[in-house]
């Protein structure tokens, strides 16, 4: 026997919602590499002695930008919507108001392949006072009897937080021909060395897309102009940069970084080149962490712009020399969720993930 379907509360006693069957979540689908769906259940019960007189009810489907933040001791808002889709669930007979007291319906949403991913700041002092900066909201509009007595409104609205997710496809899919060359950062650039400036290096990435829970390589030659110039360490960072801008103000309200990754390399353990002077090879491995352990990633590669939020991975490897300062190479990255080559093509036989 189908087991009976479980409701989920919202601020009005009498209004549910509800997963599909045997879900978890609102989501089907994996939305970036195939057809995916905003699907549910909304579900009125109301007593047989009071029940609610009904015309017509609508869901709608949002996504919107915004953040709460302090402004010279006032609370103020930013906010931006950037998808919407209403379909009508429920239309009484000749648009009369209708008793009801039991009532299931459906909603099912498609979503478009661009939208990105819902998102939250990790918490910090320095966040703003709401932490979800992408979400996305089902609005249920119920056109109803007024009742004057109680100071009703035409129009009951009632709503719930939808999570949505976004996958890509894995970096083995999407690598280059001819490898990416890492450059010298512009700051780093601006601290002029005559030693450090004729370091000659080439930091070779074979995808500008990184899978979570990977194994990256980074194959380095460096060649030094000195051979007194010695390496102290050799250390990598990956970040995510979250920045939340006020584009017709041109004022910024947030602006952070968080650290996904970091590892270092001590000097000892690098050698020099058999038969080259001064020259040194290093291929360094990099566990990139799992999804889980970045709870609040999502991967943005390939979403629409959006007016307000943008999110960015940087690559950077510093090579610290002793008393010589240190070189920065940085290229912008893709740190992506993403499935195995197995499942990726068995997802397409199903047709649940686009060839």
């Amino acid at each position: 026997m189908r087991p009976t379907v479980r409701l989920l509360k919202t601020k009005s006693s009498k209004c549910f919602f509800s997963y599909p069957y045997n879900m978890t979540s609102f989501q089907t689908g994996y939305l970036g590499i195939g057809p995916s769906k905003i699907s549910g259940g909304f579900h009125l019960r109301y007593p047989s002695s009071k029940p609610i007189h009904i015309s017509r009810i609508d869901a709608t489907l949002v996504g919107l930008e915004a953040m709460t933040f302090y402004t010279h001791d006032d609370i103020n808002n930013a906010k931006n919507i950037f998808y919407s889709s209403t379909q009508c669930i429920y239309q009484s007979t000749s648009n009369k108001f209708t008793p009801i007291t039991f009532l299931d319906l459906n909603f099912d949403f498609t979503l478009e392949d661009d939208i990105p991913p819902s998102y939250s700041l990790p918490y910090q002092k320095e966040t703003p006072l709401s932490q979800n900066i992408i979400r996305y909201e089902i609005r249920i509009t119920i056109t109803r009897k007024r009742n004057f007595f109680k100071l009703q409104k035409k129009n009951k609205f009632i709503s719930m937080t939808c999570h949505i997710n976004r996958y890509s496809l894995p970096s083995t899919f999407k690598l280059r021909d001819v490898p990416i060359l890492m450059h010298r950062s512009g700051a780093n650039k601006k601290k002029s060395n005559f030693k450090l400036d004729n370091v000659q290096f080439e930091a070779l990435l074979f995808s500008e897309y990184i899978d979570m829970n990977s194994i990256m390589t980074i194959p380095l030659t460096l060649t030094l102009p000195d051979s007194n110039m010695k390496i102290k360490e050799i250390g990598v960072i990956v970040k995510e940069h979250q920045k939340f801008k006020n584009v017709e103000k041109e004022v910024v309200h947030f602006d952070k970084s968080d650290k996904i990754l970091e590892y270092t390399l001590p000097g000892e353990s690098i050698e020099i080149i058999d038969g080259e002077i001064n020259k040194y090879f290093i291929e360094m491995k990099l566990d990139i962490p799992a999804f889980e352990s970045a709870n609040r990633f999502q991967a943005f590669e390939g979403v629409r712009p959006m007016k307000h939020f943008k999110v960015r991975h940087v690559l950077k490897i510093k090579i610290k020399f002793e008393n010589e300062g240190k070189l920065v190479l940085k290229k912008n990255i893709w740190l992506q969720r993403s499935f195995s080559e197995k499942k990726i093509l068995k997802g397409r036989t199903r047709g649940l993930i686009y060839n």
